[in-house]
C-alpha cells in the first residue's frame, strides 16, 4: 500500500494545519506579523476541522501521528518563533521564553501519546489553547500587546500545558458555533480592513482568556461525556 493510499480526508485536512503553520513562520520571517497571527488561526481553525472529519467519516492509520505533528510545527514552534521575530532580536530573555513554550508544547503532545488517560476532557491546557491564546493576544496591536505581560502570559500558558490542571472540552453546539464564529470573522476582517479587525479582536482574546481560567473559575463548559481525547 503506497502513502498516499494511506491518507484519508482527515489527514488532507491536517496537512493544511501543517501548512498554515509553516506558511506563518515564512510570513513572521518576511515581516509580515499579523498575517503569520491570522495564519496561526486557521491552522487552529484546521486541528478542530479535521476531528470533525475523523468523527465524521472515520480516520487512517496516519492519523493520530500526523496530527500530533502538525500540532508540534503549528501550535508549537510556529508561536515560539513569531515571538522571537517580533520582539526577540538580541534579546536572550525573549528567546530563553520562547524556547521554553516550544518545549512544553512538544512535551504535552509526547504525555497524550505515550500516557493513557481516561479523563474526561483535557490533562493539561490544550497546546491549540494555548497558540490561540497568544495569537489573540498580540491580534490586539498597538499599545495593548506589551512584552512584559507578554512574557508572563507565555511563562504561564507553558506551564499550564504541561501540567495535570483538567480543561473542559466544549461540547455545547451553539457554543462552539459562536466560537468559530468569532474566529472566522476575525480572520475575514482582518482581509476587509485591519482596523475593523483590530476593533474586533478584543472578543476573541476574551475568550480564550476565559477558557484559560476556566478550571479556577469553575466556568461550566462541559455538557456530556464524550471521552475523546485531543491534545
Amino acid at each position: 500500500m503506497t502513502l498516499l493510499q494511506l491518507l484519508k480526508l482527515p489527514d488532507f485536512v491536517s496537512l493544511s494545519n501543517l501548512l498554515f503553520g509553516i506558511s506563518a513562520i515564512s510570513a513572521a520571517h518576511a515581516g509580515s506579523f499579523d498575517l503569520a497571527l491570522i495564519l496561526l488561526i486557521l491552522a487552529a481553525i484546521a486541528d478542530g476541522a479535521d476531528g470533525y472529519f475523523a468523527r465524521k467519516f472515520g480516520g487512517g492509520v496516519l492519523g493520530e501521528q500526523l496530527d500530533s505533528l502538525a500540532d508540534a510545527v503549528s501550535f508549537g514552534v510556529a508561536p515560539a518563533l513569531l515571538i522571537y521575530f517580533i520582539f526577540g532580536g538580541e534579546d536572550l530573555i525573549v528567546a530563553i521564553f520562547a524556547y521554553f513554550y516550544a518545549f512544553c508544547g512538544v512535551l504535552r503532545l509526547a504525555r497524550f501519546n505515550v500516557i493513557p488517560t481516561k479523563m474526561v476532557g483535557f490533562e493539561g491546557l490544550p497546546i491549540t489553547a494555548a497558540c490561540v491564546m497568544l495569537a489573540s493576544y498580540m491580534l490586539l496591536g498597538g499599545s495593548l500587546v506589551r512584552i512584559d505581560f507578554l512574557l508572563a502570559l507565555t511563562l504561564a500558558l507553558s506551564l499550564l500545558m504541561v501540567s495535570s490542571v483538567a480543561y473542559p472540552k466544549i461540547r455545547n453546539f451553539k457554543l462552539l458555533a459562536f466560537i468559530a464564529f468569532v474566529f472566522f470573522a476575525m480572520v475575514l476582517l482582518f482581509f476587509i480592513d485591519l482596523q475593523y479587525m483590530r476593533f474586533f479582536s478584543p472578543l476573541p482574546f476574551i475568550l480564550m482568556l476565559v477558557y484559560m481560567l476556566s478550571p479556577f473559575l469553575k466556568v461550566p463548559l462541559l455538557s456530556n461525556s464524550n471521552n475523546k481525547r485531543k491534545r
